[in-house]
């Protein structure tokens, strides 16, 4: 971004917004904390996710299926990413608007491979019947797969390979329920303090080799709206 440009009267608007963009992408991909010991704020989540995994590490089973709600960028996606390294697992990454039918669901549970994590982004806004699909898989690891239509449609039933599924919402209110009760594990995530954010802005400075003053650090933080995304972006 040109730092200069003032002809965009929408560019301050994006750079302090909290949804991310290819570049934004690319960014945080090279700035995730890769476990939880790296990962900051959020300490009552990262303390009761910690005790959730070493649980199932110790039963030697998945991880409970995991709820994450919270604004946008506030780190969601990272966990679900730390969640699949510390069980040592495959990560395999969707949303909520990419599954429109009961069979897309299906088509992508049947793939997991055992103990893989499957992050669901978006959860909410998932079609209902794959909605109700997802009841079963949760619950039972299996799946009914309907085949035909009308009086002479057949259920043929599909096990599933035990897998946890990392919902993801900003409106944790919309989801029903069912789907909700059958997290082991929800969270919500609240927006960081100003503290909180400077030790991410001296972490990301480390990560990308920029040198940052203390009064910079404080500066970006208390303009970051409690979003590490955006103190990222500035």
């Amino acid at each position: 971004m040109n730092w200069d440009d003032t002809t965009d009267p929408t560019a301050a608007e994006r750079l302090v917004g909290s949804v991310a963009d290819g570049e934004d992408q690319a960014v945080e991909a090279a700035l995730r904390p890769k476990d939880l010991d790296e990962f900051i704020g959020q300490e009552k989540v990262r303390e009761q996710l910690d005790l959730v995994l070493r649980a199932a590490r110790a039963r030697g089973a998945t991880a409970d299926h995991v709820l994450l709600s919270g604004a946008p960028g506030l780190g969601k996606t990272t966990l679900s990413m730390i969640i699949a390294a510390e069980m040592e697992a495959p990560l395999r990454i969707t949303s909520g608007p990419a599954i429109q039918h009961a069979g897309d669901l299906a088509a992508i549970l049947s793939s997991l491979q055992e103990g893989e994590v499957l992050f669901l982004d978006e959860i909410h806004r998932m079609s209902r019947p794959a909605e109700e699909m997802l009841y079963m898989a949760m619950e039972d690891f299996r799946v009914d797969v309907i085949v035909g239509k009308g009086p002479g449609a057949t259920a043929i039933p599909l096990e599933l390979p035990p897998f946890t599924l990392v919902g993801a919402t900003t409106r944790a209110g919309l989801l029903p329920p069912p789907l909700r009760d059958r997290f082991g594990f929800t969270a919500h995530m609240e927006f960081y303090e100003p503290p909180e954010l400077e030790r991410v802005v001296h972490r990301s400075a480390s990560l990308l080799d920029v040198g940052i003053e203390a009064e910079g650090a404080t500066e970006i933080a208390g303009r970051s709206r409690g979003t590490p995304r955006i103190a990222n972006r500035l």
